[in-house]
């Protein structure tokens, strides 16, 4: 699906901040090309970042899923406030 045809993917193409996007490899609810599209969609992101979380399911309802899930999100959120630090004190 193209990004003019869909208003989500139209907003990830607009979008020019950070994104993460994170798949469950075991997803039923979410196809795999859905996740691409929106990928794809993201043109002009100053940083894009995706992570599949192995066995992982739609819920993530298995543990170590979820724990996961949660490393991988703490990890990039912790990523993207350094940097942002690092390019402030660079700046002065």
């Amino acid at each position: 699906m193209h990004a003019e045809a869909n208003r989500a993917l139209h907003a990830c193409a607009a979008f020019t901040g950070d994104v993460l996007i994170v798949e469950s490899e075991t997803d039923d609810h979410v196809p795999h090309a859905t996740i691409m599209s929106y990928r794809a969609a993201c043109r002009q992101t100053h940083s894009l970042t995706h992570r599949i979380i192995d066995d992982g399911d739609h819920s993530l309802s298995d543990p170590v899923s979820h724990q996961t899930y949660t490393s991988i999100l703490v990890d990039w959120i912790t990523e993207m406030v350094v940097g942002e630090r690092l390019t402030i004190i660079q700046a002065r």
